[in-house]
């Protein structure tokens, strides 16, 4: 029974009125950043028909390529040098899009 009139106030303290606590605490800020990467899995070939005044270089920015890539590709060995009607196998673009969301909550 001692014990018991011990414990019985630390209890009744240890349960005291919520009504004092509200609005003690700051708000709780969330950010969340994502990104998600979109690859196309789909490969077409392209050829291209090089015409009047074409450069390796103009022809690779116009289709969005490495030069590099397109001249391993077709077997060029010299970037300054494409014939008048030659046809050119262009690779897949060397861009990939990135998208990023951020959001934030309160709560």
């Amino acid at each position: 029974m001692v014990v018991a009139s011990v414990l019985m106030p630390l209890v009744a303290a240890a349960c005291g009125d919520d009504s004092e606590s509200v609005g003690t605490l700051p708000a709780l800020i969330t950010t969340t950043t994502s990104t998600t990467i979109v690859v196309t899995t789909t490969t077409t070939l392209s050829f291209y028909t090089v015409q009047a005044n074409d450069t390796l270089s103009k022809i690779a920015t116009k289709f969005g390529v490495d030069q590099a890539a397109l001249m391993a590709l077709n077997g060029i060995t010299d970037p300054d040098h494409v014939e008048l009607g030659e046809v050119l196998q262009i690779p897949p673009p060397t861009t990939v899009a990135a998208e990023t969301t951020t959001s934030t909550t309160t709560g």
